[in-house]
C-alpha cells in the first residue's frame, strides 16, 4: 500500500510538472503571437528568435553577463537615417536546481555611431547599493542634485568623463525615468528595467527609449 501511494505522488508531481511546463509554452506562444501584433502596429520588423549576433554584440554589458541560459526572444526593429532601434524580451537564469530563480526583463537597444557615450551602469539604488556606498564602493554622486543620487546608483571606469557628460539637464531627465536601468558604451546603449512589458506597453516603452536617445543626442550637441 505504501509503495501504491507513493507512486501515485510522484504521478501526481509529474502531472503538475507537464501541467506547469505547457502552460508557460502556451503563455510565450500567445505572447510572441501578441508581441508580432504590436510589432505590425507600430511599424517595426518582427523576430520571435534569438539574433545570435546581436546577443555576442552586447556582452560589453553587464546585463548579458549576469548567470546563465541567456535568452533574446520577441525583437522589434526599427532603422531610421540616425539609429537602429530594438526591443526584446530577454532572460537569464541565476543559481540551480531548486533555487533557481529566472530574471526576465523587456530591453530597448539603440545603435547610432553618433553616440560618443562614455561607458557608464546607471540603475535605482536599492539596499545593498546604499551599504555598497557606505563602506566605500564606488557610486557616482552629485551634490548639486541629491534627489538623483538617491534615486540612482552611478557606476563607469572614467568618473571625471561621466561628471561631465551628467549635466544638470541629463539629470533631470533621468529623475522622469525612475525605476528604469541604462547601460551605455561607445555607439549604443541598452534601457531596461527588471520585469518585461505588456504588448500594449510597448509603444510607450519604445517612446521613452526613444528620449533617452534624444537626451543623449542634445547632450552630445551641448558638448
Amino acid at each position: 500500500m505504501a509503495i501504491l501511494w507513493v507512486t501515485i505522488g510522484l504521478l501526481a508531481i509529474l502531472g503538475l510538472t507537464v501541467a506547469i511546463i505547457l502552460a508557460a509554452r502556451y503563455y510565450e506562444r500567445k505572447r510572441t503571437e501578441a508581441m508580432a501584433a504590436a510589432a505590425a502596429e507600430i511599424g517595426l520588423t518582427f523576430s520571435a528568435v534569438q539574433d545570435e549576433a546581436l546577443l555576442e554584440t552586447l556582452q560589453v554589458f553587464s546585463l548579458f553577463n549576469q548567470g546563465h541560459s541567456r535568452k533574446m526572444r520577441n525583437l522589434m526593429v526599427a532603422e531610421t537615417d540616425l539609429a537602429t532601434l530594438t526591443i526584446f524580451d530577454y532572460r537569464f537564469v541565476t543559481g540551480g536546481g531548486q533555487h533557481s530563480t529566472t530574471h526576465r526583463q523587456s530591453v530597448i537597444l539603440m545603435q547610432s555611431d553618433s553616440l560618443e557615450l562614455p561607458r557608464f551602469r546607471l540603475k535605482p539604488e536599492g539596499f545593498f547599493d546604499k551599504i555598497g556606498a557606505a563602506i566605500g564602493f564606488q557610486d557616482i554622486d552629485f551634490d548639486e542634485n541629491p534627489e538623483f543620487s538617491k534615486a540612482f546608483t552611478l557606476k563607469g571606469d572614467d568618473e571625471e568623463a561621466i561628471r561631465t557628460f551628467f549635466d544638470s539637464k541629463m539629470l533631470a531627465e533621468f529623475l522622469q525615468h525612475q525605476g528604469r536601468a541604462v547601460e551605455s558604451d561607445r555607439g549604443l546603449f541598452i534601457y531596461f528595467q527588471t520585469g518585461r512589458k505588456k504588448p500594449e506597453e510597448i509603444r510607450q516603452f519604445m517612446a521613452d527609449g526613444y528620449a533617452i536617445y534624444s537626451a543623449f543626442g542634445e547632450r552630445l550637441e551641448r558638448s
